[in-house]
């Protein structure tokens, strides 16, 4: 876990460290910071992390409503259009 300056990380509570964001060894919010997500990539990796424990099927659907702003707006976010199969 990153240390964010100040010390050791405080027990899981509802409201520093609420379950549904530490599971396992990985925090959502270090995984996102590490990885320098833009707030839809962030929301992605939230809802998706914390669905089993939290908003079930609804979480799901969150996440798919980000995947498609992020489809939807590609271009103009993303810089151009990239598909799996494209080799520029």
């Amino acid at each position: 876990m990153k240390d964010w300056g100040y010390g050791k990380p405080p027990a899981r509570n509802p409201i520093t460290r609420p379950a549904h964001y530490v599971q396992g060894k990985i925090e959502v919010l270090d995984a996102i910071m590490q990885l320098g997500l833009d707030p839809c990539e962030a929301n992605v990796l939230k809802y998706i992390c914390r669905h089993r424990m939290k908003g079930g099927k609804d979480d799901i659907r969150k996440a798919m409503t980000y995947c498609q702003m992020m489809l939807d707006n590609y271009e103009s976010w993303y810089g151009g259009e990239k598909d799996v199969g494209d080799t520029a």
